[in-house]
Formats: structure tokens, sequence, C-alpha cells
């Protein structure tokens, strides 16, 4: 029997793209390629068939590859790999930080009216000038610290308010 020039059979196919049988007739099923006889596909239209096949493969892997799903589960991992080389610090781990910063340096301006002088006087009047800068502080590290959990400021907290 004469095969028509240019065809090959599905085990020719198969051998040629290096792929089982069925799928060659999976790949025939899904349109890529027709065959023109019983058994026997057009050479050209096989190997243009499975290229198309390839690409439209690569295509799709790179769609499930950009998804927003994939593209969350990066980031979660690179948010995870930050944390872990210290370059990221969690919310909690900020603010303990911020607040321990804060809390060393009230302390450290309550004490100055004591290393300044032993003069009673004196002292209640530095006492009461550190208390009011003291109270600005704090109301300053409050707006400070509710920007750092919020990203944003807090209407009711005005830094102009004095």
């Amino acid at each position: 029997m004469n095969a028509p020039a240019g065809t090959i059979t599905l085990q020719q196919a198969a051998r040629l793209l290096m792929i089982s049988d069925e799928r060659v007739r999976q790949l025939s099923k899904a349109g890529y390629f027709q065959p023109i006889a019983h058994g026997r596909y057009p050479l050209v239209a096989v190997v243009q068939g499975y290229f198309k096949y390839r690409d439209d493969r690569r295509e799709k892997a790179e769609q499930v590859a950009s998804s927003p799903l994939t593209d969350a589960k990066l980031a979660a991992i690179e948010r995870r790999m930050a944390r872990e080389d210290r370059h990221l610090i969690t919310m909690d781990e900020a603010l303990q930080a911020y607040d321990h910063a804060a809390e060393i340096y009230v302390e450290s301006l309550q004490g100055l009216p004591a290393q300044m002088t032993r003069n009673p006087a004196e002292r209640r009047r530095l006492d009461a000038i550190v208390a009011i800068d003291i109270a600005r502080l704090k109301r300053d590290l409050t707006i400070g610290r509710h920007r750092l959990v919020t990203g944003q400021d807090d209407p009711s907290m005005k830094e102009d308010d004095q």
C-alpha cells in the first residue's frame, strides 16, 4: 500500500515527537493536527501542531505563574525570608522597640533636674519645665505610635494643639 507523500504513521509521529502513541491521539483529538487517513498524519501538520501545543502549554504556565494567588504566595514567602534575615520585623517588634526607646527617653528627662541641682527651689522650677516637655513629648510619641500602627495621622491628635 502506498502512503501519500509527506505523511507519517501514528507510531512514526510518536517517535518523531518523543511522546507516546496515546499522547499523539490526544493531541489530534484536541485539534492540534488531524489525520488525513486512518492512522496517517501530515508530517508538517504534526510538527507544527506539536509546536503550537508546546507554546500553548508554556503560555498557560506563565499565566498561572502570574496569577494573583501565586503573586500573593510569593510575596508571603519574600516577607518570611526578610523576617528570617532580619531585614523586616513584625509590627509587635517595632512597637516594642518604639515603646522601649520612648520610655528610656522620658525617664532620662525626668532625672535631669536632680542631676542639675540640689537647690529645692531651682529643682522644682526645672521639674515644672521638664514636666511640660515630657507631656508634649508623650503626646508626640503617642501620635508617632499611631502613625506607626496605622500608617496615617489620627485626626483627633493634631500636632498643632498644645
